[in-house]
């Protein structure tokens, strides 16, 4: 919950013409896209005889697959779809360190992992365009003195709507 669909969802609309998006988690029929193997031609048949109205052209569209720990194997596809270089391939999942055990054949050297965490407060402030709430705690706290009521109530504020949107 700290923003990778949404984010991949925006990288995706501004450098593709076209995304396929797959779940694993709400969309199980689509596990079955490796049934014939971790072949990039197979995958792309599979893909679209389950859902033929998905436009899928090399080179202008991102695979995104979602949820992967609820499908690790769809790891092993990665080697072939960065050999092939047809098309790109995002994956994303929670926990996925726990489950890579499962996965029959990592493709490792050939895909790149990336963790994301949540923000902390000073980065949430950062976010909604407030630089000088921080540098001014900072600030106060260096010189040894408090902050006043005004401030302490703004600060408080702003850590609620933190702690409620995160």
């Amino acid at each position: 919950q700290v923003g990778k669909t949404a984010s991949i969802r925006y990288f995706g609309e501004k450098y593709y013409k076209h995304i396929v998006e797959i779940n694993f988690a709400l969309q199980p029929k689509y596990k079955q896209i490796f049934a014939d193997g971790y072949e990039v031609n197979s995958i792309i048949k599979n893909i679209t005889l389950l859902n033929p109205s998905l436009v899928v052209v090399p080179h202008e569209t991102l695979l995104f697959f979602d949820e992967l720990q609820e499908y690790p194997d769809c790891a092993t596809s990665l080697k072939s779809f960065k050999q092939d270089g047809r098309y790109d391939v995002i994956c994303s999942g929670s926990l996925m360190g726990l489950y890579y055990q499962q996965i029959e054949s990592n493709s490792v050297g050939y895909k790149t992992d990336y963790e994301m965490y949540s923000l902390d407060f000073e980065e949430f402030l950062w976010a909604i365009g407030d630089e000088t709430t921080m540098p001014l705690v900072k600030k106060r706290f260096e010189d040894l003195k408090p902050l006043g009521a005004d401030v302490h109530h703004q600060i408080m504020d702003l850590f609620r709507q933190y702690m409620i949107v995160g």
